[in-house]
């Protein structure tokens, strides 16, 4: 399962967008290994990336568990990328 979001910033200087994407990428992170066990996890990857043209940060995260998991991908992968806003916006507003 394959989900892309997107969320639209001010400008930042190149450092703070840089500490900005890493922050909510192991925010992300950190979410789906709480939630997924590491055997049911087949393949995982968080790509978070600023789109210079549009000024929006695009958050792609893939995962794919294991045949026989109970877990529900789309809903984790949902609260991941809300998780991954969270701490854009929590970011943005501590930099104000």
């Amino acid at each position: 399962m394959n989900q892309k979001f997107s969320f639209s910033i001010k400008d930042l200087s190149p450092e703070q967008l840089e500490d900005l994407l890493f922050q909510a990428e192991q925010e992300g992170r950190k979410y789906i290994l709480s939630q997924i066990p590491s055997k049911e996890l087949k393949t995982f990857d968080i790509l978070i990336e600023f789109d210079t043209n549009e000024r929006n940060i695009d958050c792609s995260i893939d995962i794919e568990l294991v045949k026989h998991s109970q877990l529900d991908p789309q809903k984790i992968t949902e609260k991941a990328a809300q998780i991954v806003f969270e701490s854009i916006e929590t970011f943005l507003k501590s930099d104000e």
